[in-house]
């Protein structure tokens, strides 16, 4: 029988994170996935009101299980400080000289892409035709909230245990991977792309010593495709005092 070495207590947070990640992962996809999850909520509802429910349901459950749940383990289960995850703000204040440029870059990159036919099939995630300025302000906090806890779970807790157990680039290389894994089910295009966007981030996260950047940048990506792809939808508007504009 051969002789493997006894796991070392004081690297194990690295696997446990990517366990955690994993699992939480499937668990998101499976619930959203399900007909049954939705299906309590689809009576009496036009395809429009049912989108909407369905968007903003998949995003709260995502910060619950994104955000929540690797922040309980950080401080229950780990018994680290928050700040070893990369929710410090020492280098809050610099950090604005990467994260401005980076952030116009993003806001430019996503308006010359937002245009294009595989992007306007996909985007905005809630299918309705007329936009009010509530749902637009309700789709752009559940965007920051969800964001909040994806990055909080990729760049804060999965990158640093790793980084701790493994070291610089085994903990990038997993990152990457997994990060550009959950992607494959929204197509090739996101799945490729996130690998040089995740490398961004996770080169900022790592760089800069917090998450706050790379949340930053995330959110100006997510918040600006939305509103660009909404511009260039046909048949979606927004309306303003039941007016369209």
């Amino acid at each position: 029988m051969i002789d493997y070495p006894a796991p070392d207590p004081n690297l194990m947070n690295g696997p446990v994170s990517i366990a955690t990640a994993c699992l939480l992962f499937l668990i998101h996809y499976f619930t959203v996935s399900s007909g049954r999850f939705f299906r309590r909520w689809s009576k009496g509802l036009n395809p429009a009101a049912l989108s909407i429910r369905r968007v903003l349901y998949q995003r709260l459950l995502g910060t619950l299980l994104f955000g929540l749940f690797p922040f309980l383990m950080v401080l229950l289960v780990f018994r680290e400080p928050l700040t070893r995850y990369g929710l410090s703000v020492e280098y809050l204040r610099s950090g604005l000289l990467w994260w401005i440029p980076v952030a116009l870059l993003v806001v430019v990159i996503s308006y010359l892409g937002a245009r294009s036919p595989i992007n306007l099939a996909k985007y905005p995630q809630i299918r309705t035709g007329q936009w009010s300025r509530g749902l637009l302000t309700l789709s752009a906090l559940s965007w920051i909230c969800y964001l909040a806890g994806y990055e909080f779970l990729f760049r804060g807790f999965m990158l640093f245990s790793c980084l701790e157990s493994f070291g610089y680039w085994p903990a990038l290389v997993i990152n990457l991977s997994l990060y550009s894994l959950v992607h494959v089910p929204r197509g090739s295009r996101e799945a490729f792309g996130s690998l040089l966007f995740g490398f961004l981030l996770c080169y900022l996260t790592l760089h800069l010593g917090s998450i706050w950047f790379a949340l930053f940048i995330h959110i100006a990506l997510a918040l600006s495709n939305e509103w660009f792809s909404l511009g260039f939808q046909p048949e979606m508007k927004l309306i303003k005092n039941g007016r369209t504009k």
